[in-house]
């Protein structure tokens, strides 16, 4: 019961961030779209097709905000650079055995996925 409810939040909410630090046009309509979208295409989902399994709901969730998020954006003029925070001088690089270990995790994750969906 409870991952049913975060789902209705979650897809939204991985769109934000998503959106808002890797793609510098996201405007905050957009992401208000995005959050708004995911209850209520989540909510329709949920009472118009009972039977769709949890994951495969979120998923088109995700997608569709995703997309209502870009849309926006584009739609919006760009944003003012004061707003923005600046991440260029971020350094995103992880280590080989990082990379191992969660390549590692992934693998295992998709074999349970795999096995007993």
């Amino acid at each position: 019961m409870a991952q049913e409810f975060t789902g209705f939040f979650t897809p939204g909410i991985c769109v934000i961030f998503l959106l808002g630090m890797f793609w510098e046009r996201c405007t905050a309509v957009g992401a208000m779209a995005a959050a708004v979208a995911s209850v209520l295409l989540s909510g329709a989902l949920y009472l118009g097709r009972p039977s769709l399994p949890f994951m495969d709901r979120v998923g088109l969730v995700f997608v569709a905000c995703f997309g209502v998020a870009i849309v926006l954006s584009l739609l919006q003029g760009p944003r003012e650079s004061a707003l923005r925070v600046d991440l260029k001088q971020v350094d995103y690089s992880t280590s080989v055995g990082f990379n191992v270990a969660a390549l590692a995790v992934t693998a295992i994750l998709a074999g349970v996925y795999a096995a007993w969906w």
